[in-house]
């Protein structure tokens, strides 16, 4: 099935929707008792996270210029790809048998479960030198409209600790699929909505009228916090702290104590532009505080009072209230 054809049999004819099938509304239901890793996704539980790609999943659908029945097939695709965790296993085929069981024999739907996933086991073929070449890519285009597949796969990436925009796989594949002139241009990023998520850290020492702040400065002027991207499987509280040792040189253990606030804003990279947030946490050392070496790109590390944190010059006045709180 080429695209043509995929896009002929998703607007040709009004299809059924998931919700309205019984059999498969009730075992849908079935996915809030299936517990998520919390290193993979934000939400708890796979029902609430299968919400959120069908709306997100349509919401991408509008944004590219989408029809109504190919808004509703990513939305339905949101609720049926991991039905199948109902059962213990996050393998497609799996979610496949539940469809069968329900009757849904959707000729356009069920292809696209069975290759949502497929960023990643891709990944870790190209990583070890083993990338799927021309005839893998031309069986993957044959069964799916690659356009919808690849709005789907940055959906489903909707509560990745980290964002759909750290997750190496997704972006492997959407960079391979262009590069192979499969794919053209997509709007994946919504207002808003943020695409990366960081994490940074304020190291905090002492307590009442002495308690005392970490910062630094990267840039000619300006003070700043450690912050940066999460790594693959790492929590955003796990990164605050990694990216307070390696930017402020802190060698000894640190424990985050708690959030501080969050600070969004837009950023630009490669002519694209999206929305980030950044979690920032208090940290405290586990004992005595213990400064390495500066490291390499850091100018200037200070510690602060709260008097000082007034009118400290920030890169970012947007720091300032995050500072203040993390004397209270």
């Amino acid at each position: 099935m080429n695209t043509s054809t995929l896009m002929t049999t998703a607007t040709a004819a009004p299809r059924a929707r998931l919700l309205d099938n019984p059999a498969f509304a009730a075992r849908y239901q079935e996915l809030a008792r299936v517990r998520l890793n919390p290193r993979r996704h934000a939400m708890a539980d796979a029902w609430t996270h299968s919400e959120a790609v069908a709306a997100r999943a349509a919401a991408l659908a509008v944004a590219n210029g989408c029809g109504d029945a190919d808004r509703d097939l990513l939305e339905d695709l949101g609720r049926a790809h991991d039905i199948g965790k109902i059962t213990g296993t996050a393998r497609p085929e799996r979610s496949l048998e539940i469809l069968d069981a329900c009757g849904i024999a959707d000729a356009v739907l069920r292809p696209l479960v069975r290759w949502h996933d497929t960023s990643l086991p891709w990944w870790n073929a190209a990583r070890k030198g083993q990338a799927p070449g021309d005839a893998a890519w031309r069986r993957l285009t044959a069964d799916v409209d690659l356009r919808l597949l690849a709005m789907f796969m940055v959906a489903d990436r909707v509560d990745a600790p980290g964002g759909w925009r750290r997750n190496q796989p997704t972006l492997w594949f959407q960079g391979e699929a262009r590069r192979r002139g499969l794919l053209g241009a997509l709007v994946l990023d919504l207002p808003g909505q943020p695409s990366e998520i960081s994490a940074g850290a304020i190291l905090v020492d002492g307590d009442g009228a002495a308690r005392r702040a970490l910062l630094i400065r990267t840039r000619a002027s300006g003070f700043e916090l450690a912050k940066g991207g999460l790594e693959w499987d790492e929590l955003p509280a796990e990164a605050a702290c990694r990216e307070l040792a390696e930017e402020a040189g802190i060698t000894g253990p640190l424990a985050v104590t708690g959030p501080l606030g969050r600070l969004g804003y837009d950023t630009t990279h490669d002519g694209e532009r999206w929305h980030k947030h950044v979690h920032v946490f208090a940290v405290r050392a586990r004992g005595e505080v213990a400064l390495g070496p500066m490291p390499a790109r850091t100018r200037e590390r200070r510690w602060v009072t709260r008097a000082e944190a007034l009118t400290l010059p920030l890169v970012d006045e947007s720091l300032r209230p995050i500072l203040l709180t993390s004397f209270d």
